[in-house]
């Protein structure tokens, strides 16, 4: 099937997708000036025509033109069913992602735990995005000549849909399927447990091409969604076995010893741990709490 792939800047994380589909727009990009901006004169240009926003999930780089540009809001969004809620209250969704990262963060510099030109705390549209549909699992939707099956898929985020044009093999699969083959940590939404069920989800279609929201067209989809779930599991076998082999420790303790990650990406690092902690505690494998010095697990 047809398709435009628009890449726009995001602070910190390289590039991020917006994608055009007949007359509508998937995904609307990040919030901050470097994003908005060139979307806003993407819309003059090579975007000229759209009538109708979609959006994959909530998270700041994905419907930063929708909170920011005013003839973005204004049309009619469809949006995955749960979404509306976290867009109307954007800036309290956002107080509370930076509260979560900055108790996960406890025993980093305080430099190195919420960058403001990420997660900006601003005025937003919030209400006025023109919310006019609401997508569950299974609903389809028409995108100028095609018909697409939405697909939930939570795990990076949720609510999250991928959406499934079955004729040509293609799925774009917002953030589900990383460039890297890893889960993904975002803030209050992500699940490890879910990101796992979705992946095996997708790996049971008939996929030819995976469009991320987040670089390229993806033409090996099964090895993709393979690597994922063996990346997932084995991250899993190693936190186990480090805290076997070290007793009780903190996240950012196996993030530096046994990943080998130090500067910068360690906080980073250290909230996807987080995630899987979380999964494998909730799973009565280990205890995981989160103290004032940081994030401490023992089995």
């Amino acid at each position: 099937m047809e398709y435009e792939r628009h890449e726009l800047t995001q602070p910190l994380y390289g590039g991020v997708n917006v994608l055009r589909i007949g007359d509508t727009l998937v995904d609307t990009g990040h919030v901050a000036p470097v994003s908005r901006d060139a979307l806003r004169e993407a819309l003059d240009g090579p975007l000229d025509g759209i009538d109708q926003v979609l959006h994959t999930h909530p998270h700041i780089d994905h419907v930063g033109g929708s909170q920011t540009i005013e003839a973005l809001a204004d049309l009619p969004h469809l949006v995955p069913e749960g979404e509306r809620e976290i867009l109307y209250e954007y800036a309290g969704y956002l107080r509370c992602a930076r509260e979560e990262m900055t108790q996960l963060l406890a025993g980093f510099p305080s430099d190195a735990t919420i960058d403001d030109d990420y997660f900006p705390i601003q005025e937003y549209y919030e209400e006025r995005i023109d919310i006019t549909r609401e997508l569950r699992d299974g609903d389809t939707v028409e995108l100028d000549e095609y018909e697409l099956e939405a697909v939930s898929t939570p795990g990076h985020a949720d609510p999250h849909l991928a959406f499934w044009h079955e004729p040509s093999g293609t799925l774009f699969s917002g953030d589900l399927v990383d460039v890297n083959g890893r889960f993904q940590y975002g803030p209050l939404l992500g699940d490890v447990g879910d990101y796992k069920e979705s992946l095996r989800r997708i790996r049971d279609l008939d996929l030819e091409i995976l469009v991320p929201m987040h670089g390229p067209k993806l033409t090996d989809p099964e090895d993709r969604i393979r690597a994922s779930l063996a990346d997932a599991e084995r991250t899993e076998a190693r936190l186990l076995r480090f805290l076997a082999e070290h007793g009780p420790c903190f996240a950012r303790e196996f993030v530096i010893e046994e990943l080998g990650v130090d500067g910068p990406r360690t906080g980073f690092i250290t909230l996807i741990i987080y995630e899987y902690l979380r999964h494998l505690d909730d799973r009565g494998d280990i205890e995981m709490w989160v103290t004032d010095d940081g994030i401490r697990a023992e089995l």
